[in-house]
């Protein structure tokens, strides 16, 4: 029993019971830092601020909560705004596909790629990607445009149709690309 008293005795501490030690107030830290971080998020989609994001599940939005909406003729059109907190309808849903590192296609809910006519009227009726089924998004100072193969930014005619005839990207020309939000290991993805 001797070799007992030889030994250090403290008191028997359980997981998660520490209480001797404070944590240091970091959390204020980590919430200023994600208030400056936070995406632009409306009914489940994000708006993509970089090339790298446009991947999967994409809606355009033309107008303040109005997206591009796929009609089954193979046009496209701008539908009705939405709620402040609703996402894009299915027909306004499309799968973007990266090409290259400047590059992407799109195809619609009706299984067709998004390509131009020879009159520059955005049109869905092609099965596979070719010249005219290539978009290149353009960001510069926090805002995006879309622009065709025939190098003109697409826009909203007044006739109800999605053109690309504009050499420019002007206030008409403006998009914003949002992506579906998914979870993985808490970590947004798109």
């Amino acid at each position: 029993m001797a070799e007992y008293s030889h030994v250090k005795s403290t008191k028997l501490v359980l997981k998660g019971l520490n209480k001797g030690k404070k944590k240091k107030n970091k959390d204020k830290k980590r919430k200023a830092a994600d208030d400056e971080e936070k995406p632009d998020v409306v009914g489940g989609w994000w708006c993509v601020s970089g090339f790298g994001e446009i991947t999967g599940t994409v809606a355009i939005e033309m107008h303040s909560n109005s997206y591009i909406h796929a009609l089954d003729n193979g046009l496209f059109t701008v539908g009705a705004p939405h709620k402040d907190d609703e996402g894009p309808d299915p027909p306004e849903q499309f799968t973007a596909i990266k090409l290259s590192d400047t590059r992407i296609a799109l195809k619609s809910g009706y299984g067709k790629y998004f390509g131009i006519n020879s009159d520059g009227l955005v049109v869905g009726r092609s099965d596979a990607i070719g010249a005219r089924e290539q978009w290149e998004p353009v960001f510069e100072n926090g805002k995006m445009a879309l622009m065709a193969s025939n190098s003109c930014f697409i826009s909203y005619s007044d006739s109800g149709d999605i053109e690309a005839k504009s050499k420019t990207a002007g206030d008409g020309e403006m998009v914003k690309v949002m992506c579906k939000l998914c979870f993985f290991s808490h970590k947004v993805a798109c």
